[in-house]
């Protein structure tokens, strides 16, 4: 019976010819802005924003310059299967963090096995299947979470801190990534078989794992373990950090936000200042957010918890923010037009004004989402931000070796 999770020959770039990691390494395809995607492209020629992102549409051109890059040897193959430890050392809000997992092959075949948690859009979809049948290959690896630690998974973990990296490159922001080879079979065993026989949540992905999973279905047989795609395994661990995603939009009368209907739900108050705002939100059990608009901000929290049980009636969708913000509070306050994301309170502040309000959440507990994805529950769109983001550019996974 085929395992959950294998190892694979990686393709990463060589470091006769890339010195520096830091040079090359790119945020995943899908958080790049165009100022990011400036920086990167001056970093060097072989940045891996190149491959990931197709310059006006042409994903021709882009399977061209993978296959070029490989050619001239600035990618290479690994000469042997492994798994590949990856270490992320990072800060928020000043505290520091270690986030590690693994680099390997997930079945895509295993039913009841690999559960979402987001609803994805039909655009970044046909982005990606454009791109994965030019460049056939797993260009970023999903990231998907094991709902308990694994003790055998910690203790490799810790043996190889002693060792010297294979990969080490800070990014964008900062954080030291470093990355280790896992040759020796009998751990790649023992790794394997701890994970198997567990529930996996995705964590981050969701559009590639349905677009390596759909290029499967219609390209049967032309690979080997084309049923497999690359993704970063990880288990219940401190490192794992969720930010809020905080929703920025138009409203059609702002006025509603201190209607009387919104007046029976919640308790309004008019807060200083964001920071002051963000401390209150992480004190509230209950469903609370916040709001600035026309250069005030606001605290709205629930009167009473038992208000949610009149309006709705599954009680793991009560306890989810996101969910509430959409079908509640935007059922009452219209919006127009679509809606803009951010992480930063700041940015929020900043994009906020007279009809554009910006809407400030908690971040969606990680209990949350492990619940509600085994459930066959899904959030909306841009519910969770795990930080920080796998990289990509460390390696890659081709089909065709």
């Amino acid at each position: 019976m085929p395992n959950l999770i294998k190892s694979f020959r990686a393709t990463y770039y060589n470091p006769s010819v890339i010195k520096n990691l830091s040079q090359v390494a790119s945020p995943p395809y899908d958080v790049i802005s165009k100022k990011q995607l400036a920086l990167l492209r001056k970093k060097s020629p072989y940045n891996f924003s190149n491959i990931l992102l197709a310059d006006n549409n042409n994903y021709k051109e882009t399977g061209s310059r993978l296959r070029k890059w490989i050619a001239d040897r600035i990618l290479i193959d690994d000469d042997e299967e492994c798994l590949y430890l990856y270490e992320q050392a990072f800060k928020v809000s000043g505290k520091k963090y270690k986030r590690f997992g693994i680099l390997g092959l997930l079945n895509m075949d295993k039913k009841d096995v690999v559960f979402p948690h987001e609803y994805t859009l039909s655009a970044p979809k046909e982005d990606r299947k454009k791109m994965i049948r030019e460049v056939e290959a797993n260009l970023s690896p999903i990231f998907v979470m094991v709902p308990k630690r694994l003790k055998y998974f910690h203790s490799i973990y810790n043996s190889y801190l002693r060792m010297k990296p294979f990969e080490r490159f800070k990014d964008l922001d900062g954080n030291d990534n470093k990355v280790w080879k896992i040759n020796d079979k009998n751990t790649i065993k023992k790794l394997c078989q701890e994970i198997e026989g567990n529930n996996l949540t995705i964590a981050d992905g969701h559009h590639r794992f349905e677009v390596s999973y759909d290029y499967y279905q219609n390209n049967k047989g032309r690979f080997e373990n084309l049923n497999y795609l690359l993704a970063y395994f990880t288990d219940a661990q401190d490192g794992l950090v969720i930010l809020p995603t905080h929703r920025v939009a138009c409203l059609e009368d702002s006025s509603t936000l201190f209607s009387d209907k919104m007046k029976e739900i919640f308790r309004i108050q008019e807060v200083k200042n964001i920071n002051i705002l963000e401390k209150k939100l992480k004190k509230e059990n209950n469903f609370a957010f916040g709001v600035c608009l026309n250069g005030k901000v606001y605290l709205f929290k629930l009167k009473e918890k038992k208000i949610l049980d009149k309006l709705f009636k599954d009680s793991v969708y009560k306890n989810l923010d996101t969910y509430l913000l959409h079908e509640l509070i935007f059922n009452i306050v219209k919006i127009k037009g679509s809606i803009e994301y951010t992480h930063n309170l700041k940015e929020a502040r900043k994009f906020a004004g007279k009809s554009r309000a910006a809407f400030i959440l908690k971040p969606v507990s990680l209990e949350a989402v492990f619940d509600i994805a085994n459930k066959g529950y899904r959030l909306p769109q841009k519910s969770t931000y795990f930080y920080p983001k796998v990289y990509s550019g460390m390696l890659m996974r081709r089909f065709a070796i």
